[in-house]
């Protein structure tokens, strides 16, 4: 008999099959702003919400024994398809859970890897979701092995100990699979990356947590249209779209949104889509100006531990999105709080709707790739002149050409190290370093 899909049917089943379970919630766990946001847009309806107040999850079933009795009779009034915990559940934990309570439980990872499965579109976003998937499932997998209750595990791929070995093991070979076609992405990235700064474009990263306006932004700098969501990680994928308004050759890259408290291999599934901001030119970092102060920072620090030190301090510009939110004393205060932060720099507030700072914000992008060095060069009008020409404006920012008869009149800004190879194309009047 063939085995089933690895992980496809199972979960798209278990989030669809029914009413949503009940929902556990507690004061330790950081970021419940997040939580309520993350969940899907399409989910199935909430029943109940049950909370515990404690300094610590327990060991061996994340609540307490209490708790866990009152929501195994919440689960016996009928009704419930999955309860959801608020936090991390060790493999362990997941067993005697779903053999304590007969339902199938979820916990905050695995509510964020089904939302990644709803909105991946882009074959690479895929196939980092399922290496996630695939990855989460892998140690949850090995207990219900080492338990040798397989066959009782409610919603599981039920069948006996022999066919989850041969299950396990077919996962593995898919995880070697995608992780393969994953560093094939990577290296034609990397291969298009290396093209794109040989032929003189500069690349941009708009980074930020998830829901920061990155998509809006790369919109409105673009003058695109690519899809924007009022839902948490609408990007999974990377998307680069070239800067209007500008002679330069600037190009823009939306990418996946910041997310804490996710365990490494997770970082590690989507690594060929956070290698576009780490390999940036420059990177906007996009914080919402309505989050609190006490949200900026944490997030703040998130960005930092992630970017540093692969990216350097001085490659990263703070941007305060969303201006028209607030008034503007409120915003003073998070302009403030951003100045003071790990990147010792002030932001600049923008509002995509309103269109407020993103004249500056542009100066500011354009000025970071400004040719330090001009040259005046003379070309003679001769067979080689058009595509001494052509190179140029390939690989310098032409400022002037003009054409006589006899010869072509250039002024060119360039890099220091294509100097050389423009003074040699011609006769230099000429070239200094612009301070």
């Amino acid at each position: 008999m063939p085995l089933a899909p690895p992980l496809g049917f199972h979960w798209k089943r278990s989030w669809r099959s029914g009413p949503f379970g009940c929902r556990w919630t507690s004061s330790w766990f950081p970021s419940r702003p997040t939580w309520e946001r993350s969940r899907p847009s399409s989910r199935p309806r909430d029943i109940e919400t049950i909370v515990q107040r404690r300094d610590r999850s327990d060991s061996r079933t994340f609540v307490g024994r209490g708790k866990l009795e009152e929501i195994q009779a919440r689960v016996d009034a009928g009704g419930i398809a999955a309860v959801v915990f608020n936090g991390e559940l060790r493999p362990t934990m997941h067993y005697q859970l779903e053999r304590d309570l007969g339902v199938e439980c979820y916990d905050r990872l695995r509510v964020l890897l089904e939302l990644f499965a709803q909105r991946a579109s882009s074959r690479e976003g895929k196939l980092q979701v399922e290496l996630a998937l695939l990855q989460y499932e892998v140690p949850l997998l090995r207990e219900w092995i080492h338990e040798g209750d397989v066959g009782e595990r409610p919603g599981f791929m039920a069948g006996g100990e022999l066919r989850v070995d041969a299950y396990y093991e077919t996962v593995k070979r898919r995880i070697k699979k995608i992780r393969d076609e994953l560093d094939g992405i990577r290296r034609e990235r990397a291969v298009r990356r290396s093209v794109r700064k040989e032929r003189g474009y500069h690349l941009v990263a708009l980074a930020g947590y998830a829901n920061s306006g990155k998509s809006s932004l790369l919109n409105v700098l673009a003058d695109e249209r690519v899809v924007v969501d009022d839902r948490m990680f609408s990007t999974l994928a990377t998307t680069t779209r070239s800067l209007t308004g500008t002679r330069k050759r600037i190009l823009l890259t939306d990418t996946i949104g910041f997310v804490d408290g996710v365990p490494f291999w997770m970082v590690e599934a989507f690594n060929a889509t956070l290698e576009e901001i780490l390999q940036a030119d420059l990177v906007l970092l996009l914080v919402d100006v309505f989050d609190s102060e006490t949200e900026i920072r944490r997030k703040v620090r998130l960005a930092a531990r992630t970017l540093f030190p692969k990216v350097s301090s001085d490659s990263v510009r703070p941007v305060l999105t969303k201006a028209d939110l607030l008034p503007d004393d409120e915003i003073e205060a998070k302009v403030h709080v951003l100045a003071e932060s790990e990147f010792h720099r002030t932001p600049i507030v923008i509002s995509t709707r309103t269109g407020r700072g993103l004249d500056e914000l542009r100066e500011v992008i354009t000025r970071a790739f400004a040719y330090p060095v001009e040259v005046h060069l003379i070309l003679p009008q001769d067979a080689e002149a058009g595509g001494k020409l052509h190179w140029l404006y390939e690989h310098t920012e032409v400022v002037s050409a003009v054409h006589r008869p006899d010869r072509i009149e250039v002024v060119v800004r360039c890099r220091p190290r294509d100097r050389e190879s423009v003074e040699r194309l011609g006769r230099v009047l000429l070239a200094w370093t612009i301070e």
